[in-house]
């Protein structure tokens, strides 16, 4: 079982397909002939985030050139190092259920943890405007 993070891997593949139908990925003849042929992806293994979960591996591809997905790879790594998710398929809620954790403040009086919300009170009922008319 892995502890950390992998440094991930480039490698080049294409949607072509076989007889049957199958996509043939990383396996098709072209891409060693013709260099043109395919687009660079990265996977990048990353640890459980949970004990007893499941590692999962990120892929990401249709990079045009193997530099592009080095880049990608080694900027996606570095984001996550520092607690940036640079992961163009994570959704906004998603972001928020991560950022509400890691801001989950200890109880000075309980020892448990909460969340501080800043949302407008809704008991107070609908807010009052004055209103002005004008006559032409």
């Amino acid at each position: 079982m892995r502890a950390h993070e992998s440094v991930g891997r480039v490698y080049r593949r294409c949607g072509c397909r076989d007889k049957q139908g199958r996509q043939l990925g990383t396996h098709c003849p072209q891409l060693m002939s013709d260099p043109a042929h395919g687009t660079w992806t990265f996977a990048l293994d990353l640890p459980a985030t949970e004990p007893g979960g499941h590692n999962r591996t990120v892929r990401r591809g249709g990079f045009p050139t193997e530099d592009d997905a080095h880049t990608a790879l080694h900027r996606y790594g570095a984001g996550r190092r520092i607690g940036i998710s640079a992961d163009p398929n994570q959704t906004v809620a998603d972001y928020l259920n991560q950022w509400l954790t890691a801001k989950r403040l200890p109880s000075a009086s309980t020892g448990t943890t909460s969340t501080s919300t800043h949302a407008p009170s809704t008991s107070a009922g609908p807010s009052r405007r004055s209103t002005t008319t004008s006559s032409p």
